[in-house]
Formats: C-alpha cells, sequence, structure tokens
C-alpha cells in the first residue's frame, strides 16, 4: 500500500514538472501524435494505380496471362508498347514499370528454359 502511495506521488510530481516545461511538454505532444500521423500517412507500403508498360513481343496466351495479373488497384491497366516507345516513356515518367517479354517466352517455358531477351530486341531505336 505504501509502494502504490510513492508511485502516485512520484507520478503527479512528474506531470508538475511536465505543465512547467512548455518545450518537453510540445515534445512529448508532437513525439505521440503528430509525428506518428507523419509517418503513417506520408509514403504507403503498397503500390496504388502505378502505372505499367509491357512489352509483348511472344504474344502468346502465356504472356496474355502475365499482362491480365497486373490489375487495379495495385496497377494501372497495363499499357501494350514497342520496345521503341519503352526507354521514351520510361524517361518522361509516364509508366513506372515495364516489362519486356521477348518473343518464344512461351515456347522456352514449356521447354524448360530460361526465356531471355535476345540483343537485337533490346537495341534501343
Amino acid at each position: 500500500m505504501r509502494a502504490a502511495r510513492n508511485i502516485l506521488h512520484l507520478g503527479i510530481k512528474e506531470l508538475r514538472s511536465l505543465l512547467r516545461d512548455p518545450i518537453l511538454m510540445f515534445f512529448v505532444v508532437w513525439g505521440s501524435t503528430l509525428n506518428i500521423y507523419t509517418a503513417a500517412t506520408a509514403m504507403p507500403e503498397t503500390l496504388h494505380k502505378a502505372p505499367i508498360a509491357i512489352v509483348d513481343e511472344d504474344r502468346s496466351a502465356l504472356s496474355s496471362r502475365i499482362a491480365d495479373s497486373f490489375y487495379p488497384p495495385y496497377f494501372l491497366r497495363p499499357a501494350q508498347i514497342s520496345i521503341v516507345e519503352m526507354d521514351r516513356r520510361m524517361d518522361a515518367g509516364i509508366d513506372t514499370f515495364a516489362l519486356v517479354i521477348p518473343s518464344g517466352f512461351q515456347r522456352d517455358v514449356l521447354a524448360g528454359r530460361s526465356p531471355r531477351c535476345s540483343s537485337t530486341s533490346m537495341r534501343r531505336r
């Protein structure tokens, strides 16, 4: 019982000293409310309507299914573009992501090979 009374007395003493120090009071209020709110709302943890472009050189069922897997609310509807447009759109900030699906992609996946873009398809303009 005596320990509880001592804790209560010390708690009241600390609150009185806190009320007399406006700078410390500001930091307590800022750190426990405004700072937490700002950190929570400043940057989302997930994508939201991110623009994406797809260079589909394969035009197969598999590449269509991959293109269809980018759906709202995480992504905007993917834009089908050519390899020539990709750099210009990325540099202009039109697209956040660009996915290149090389020709023969489905064939290579079904054969168990690792699909790769050929150097000619990745050539700029």
